[in-house]
């Protein structure tokens, strides 16, 4: 594995100007993607609140609410995996090659483990709340956002490959599909806590 990320030959100024204008292009898709589509999870969560204004309390009586512990755990996890994938973000723009590999790594493996505990929540909702709103929405909202954490996960691997064998050569906008993906992921953070919030801790 190389130390360093070549950037390649100096680029004509036509070939820059173009270069900076996709670029430019590309975080504005991406910044509309990500208004457009934070909506989505913030429909869910009107929902969540126009189903628990509809009962007398919430949870329901008879269902035991659930318990913050692993997802707490899960959105540790995840916050650190973004910090990793920022390090990691910078660390490529600085051509330090090994250090993007060791911090996407660690960004996966921790993105791993969130999926796995999230999972385990969903899968150990119980029948009681399962009969109710209060479980039917619970995994509503984890499902949707597990299956965006999935596909980015690996849209990040793919990303993670390409980068280390040397295929974003060329300046920052050729290293546009690792911060892309890095925004991607921040999107799913970001997602995650309001989602945790509203689950786990608004009562």
């Amino acid at each position: 594995m190389s130390t360093s990320i070549s950037h390649g030959q100096k680029a004509k100024p036509r070939d820059q100007r173009a270069a900076a204008l996709r670029l430019k292009n590309n975080r504005l898709g991406m910044s509309i993607f990500q208004i457009s589509w934070i909506m989505v999870f913030f429909a869910l969560i009107v929902v969540n609140w126009q189903l628990r204004f509809s009962y007398a309390q919430w949870p329901p009586l008879g269902v035991t609410p659930f318990e913050p512990l692993l997802p707490s755990l899960a959105t540790l996890a995840l916050l650190c995996s973004t910090i990793f994938v920022q390090r990691g973000l910078a660390a490529f723009r600085g051509a330090e090659v090994n250090v993007f590999a060791l911090c996407w790594r660690l960004a996966l493996a921790l993105g791993i483990v969130f999926m796995a505990l999230i999972a385990r929540e969903f899968a150990a909702v119980s029948e009681a709340a399962l009969a109710t709103q209060y479980g039917v929405t619970m995994r509503l909202m984890t499902g949707f956002h597990i299956v965006h954490a999935l596909a980015i996960l690996g849209v990040m691997l793919a990303v993670y490959r390409r980068a280390v064998a040397g295929a974003y050569r060329g300046g920052e906008a050729a290293g546009w599909a690792v911060e892309g993906s890095a925004k991607l992921w921040h999107f799913v953070t970001v997602a995650w806590i309001l989602f945790y919030v509203v689950l786990y801790w608004l009562r």
